[in-house]
């Protein structure tokens, strides 16, 4: 498995909602992307329970990029999740920020970890790769910023949540996680 292929595929896929969030400021189009992905991630799930051959094919052409054995969603059915209920549930600033930071806390803490990480904190948890979800994070914020109407503070919370999030070993899927408890904490503070 070649991890910044993986990565680079999820930054490309996974910022196409938020990105789109943020250029159009109505939730409309996002949620529409959001429910075609989610039907055609439902389908995959469904036959990949239902024909695990199918999945194999996929994996044959596709394995570097995939990686959930059967028996489990994809991260990236997780990942539509969360965005799904993140555009329904929050603010458009909290939103946008919080799908960015689920996206790039991801592919930071994933190659950085994968390449340098030599201080586990967990098991396949390390501290540089905290640190590269971090710095990815602060990379975003830096680009967004300007562009979305949260106070400071909210938005430092944020890059600190999704990359706290992240390197917590739960027993969910950090794609559904990350982005909804990183949203919910954002809203909090907003509204301190």
């Amino acid at each position: 498995m070649v991890i910044w292929r993986r990565k680079l595929y999820r930054i490309l896929m996974g910022s196409i909602v938020p990105f789109l969030y943020l250029i159009t400021k109505s939730v409309f189009f996002p949620l529409i992307i959001c429910s075609f992905f989610l039907t055609l991630l439902f389908s995959l799930e469904y036959e990949r329970w239902k024909n695990p051959g199918v999945w194999d094919y996929i994996l044959k052409k596709h394995g570097r990029i995939f990686k959930t054995p059967p028996g489990k969603f994809t991260g990236d059915t997780y990942f539509m999740i969360a965005s799904f209920l993140i555009l329904v549930f929050f603010i458009k600033d909290i939103a946008i920020s919080s799908l960015f930071f689920l996206v790039f806390c991801d592919a930071g803490s994933g190659i950085i970890g994968t390449k340098y990480g030599r201080i586990k904190i967990f098991p396949n948890k390390s501290l540089e790769g905290f640190l590269g979800g971090l710095l990815f994070n602060i990379f975003i914020s830096l680009l967004i910023f300007r562009f979305i109407n949260l106070p400071i503070q909210v938005l430092i919370t944020g890059i600190f949540i999704s990359s706290i999030v992240e390197l917590i070993p739960l027993k969910i899927d950090d794609n559904l996680t990350v982005g909804i408890i990183t949203a919910i904490i954002m809203e909090l503070i907003r509204r301190i």
